[in-house]
């Protein structure tokens, strides 16, 4: 799992996704019929778009190294398999999937080096839209844990857990919590710690729907001489 560049001050600007992953309330536990009518509300709203773009601000703890990292850019969707997440701080670090294929490339880290994977299933984890919203009943523990403030309104938060070890492996993560906002039933944050026990959160302010999206932001063409390595 790679590491973004530090922007200490990003961090603090989004106090509302520094709080740690807990578990459910004992008064909210049992309510998993709740959670799962949210989850797959938000799957059908989701899937029915053809583009979604939103600013996010990402807040990675690093928690072997003690380190908080924060980061952001714009985040796109094109149904039904494009995908692309560009960093402006970094600058130039990408994960795009082209349909083809799931590109990741970090210039603040190594500008020859370039990492691609085959598109079925591109990105994994990565695509955080389709790793949430695909069959979360199936592949999910899920906790509807009630209402409350985030990003530009208010919105359902849900605590999700794989099932199995199978389910952590395909999911990328261990624990999550959800925020679905109230009205358009999309993703607002989300909060995860990762395998590697890293805990990553990211607030989606800005959000567009069924826009016009150039191709190339799902493009990606690695720089001339860069090493590609294929995963």
């Amino acid at each position: 799992m790679r590491i973004l560049s530090v922007l200490m001050p990003r961090a603090l600007i989004i106090p509302l996704m520094l709080v740690p992953l807990v578990s459910a309330p004992w008064s909210l536990r049992g309510q998993d019929g709740q959670a799962y009518e949210v989850l797959e509300a938000a799957s059908e709203r989701f899937y029915g778009l053809e583009t979604l773009c939103a600013h996010f601000d990402h807040v990675m703890e690093v928690t072997l190294l003690r380190e908080t990292i924060a980061s952001e850019g714009t985040v796109c969707h094109r149904q039904p398999d494009r995908f692309s997440m560009r960093w402006s701080e970094p600058q130039g670090d990408l994960w795009v999937a082209d349909g083809e294929f799931f590109w990741t490339f970090y210039p603040s880290l190594d500008d020859m080096q370039v990492m691609r994977s085959p598109a079925e299933g591109a990105g994994g984890a990565s695509n955080f839209y389709d790793n949430f919203l695909n069959d979360p009943r199936g592949r999910f523990t899920a906790v509807y844990e009630g209402r409350e403030p985030m990003g530009e309104g208010t919105s359902h938060k849900i605590a999700l857990t794989p099932k199995g070890p199978s389910g952590v492996r395909s999911a990328g993560f261990r624990t999550a919590i959800l925020w679905l906002d109230v009205d358009s039933l999309l993703i607002t944050a989300l909060e995860y710690e990762d395998t590697n026990e890293s805990i990553r959160r990211v607030l989606l302010t800005d959000i567009r729907v069924n826009i016009e999206i150039p191709d190339e932001v799902f493009r990606f063409v690695p720089p001339d001489g860069a090493r590609v390595i294929t995963l």
